[in-house]
């Protein structure tokens, strides 16, 4: 007889342009897949705006500089190490990179959520932005890489026409701040076990494995 797998629910807050959330979701999703063989891990991302007062795009490291009032060649440094993070994550990763608004975004990774496929529209988010390919202020160019992972375009089309999902983008961020998050990555597994920032990919699994035993 097949022995039932335990089934464990991973809530994720994140954001599009946030490099820890991008190397951390990367090391949970290992992790999960470590306990493949014992537990059905499904992981659903939930959005928070890092800097939701964002007006326009503009490159990374000028962003930086003036949000921390540091020199353009700290900045750069400060990028470069979590490059190397992303490097060992095998993850697409440059400095040459535009920063913007990523509330729409959200709204897509939230409609995407009605096609079961969230993760992958996040994911590609992610990538698209990190590697420089990918403008989040271009809406032509968000729906393009939406729909190449399962979101409709047409679907895509009418949420980015509307304010759909704009509700749920902020409950969203009011269940973050009930929760006290104020700073992400921010994982919950089973609503039971927090883990702030980018854990190690063992952290990830041992928290997965206590929760999966408890």
């Amino acid at each position: 007889m097949t022995k039932t797998k335990t089934s464990l629910a991973v809530d994720v807050w994140a954001d599009i342009v946030c490099p820890w959330c991008y190397v951390g979701e990367a090391r949970l999703e290992k992790a999960a897949a470590a306990l493949a063989s014992e537990a059905e891990v499904t992981i659903t991302p939930h959005a928070f705006e890092l800097d939701p007062n964002h007006s326009h795009p503009e490159k990374i490291l000028d962003h930086l500089a003036k949000k921390y009032g540091r020199t353009p060649d700290a900045v750069a440094e400060m990028d470069s190490r979590v490059a190397t993070l992303a490097a060992e994550e095998g993850l697409p990763y440059t400095a040459d990179r535009l920063t913007a608004n990523t509330f729409d975004a959200h709204r897509l990774v939230a409609a995407a959520a009605e096609f079961g496929v969230a993760l992958d529209v996040l994911r590609a988010l992610q990538k698209g932005h990190f590697s420089g390919e990918l403008d989040l202020s271009d809406g032509e160019a968000l729906i393009a890489t939406v729909a190449s992972v399962g979101l409709d375009e047409a679907r895509a089309r009418e949420v980015l026409a509307s304010d759909e999902f704009a509700d749920a983008v902020r409950a969203d961020q009011a269940q973050a701040r009930e929760f006290g998050v104020t700073g992400v990555p921010f994982t919950v597994v089973n609503m039971q076990y927090a883990i702030p920032g980018a854990g190690a990919q063992e952290h990830y699994e041992k928290v997965l494995r206590t929760a999966l035993e408890g």
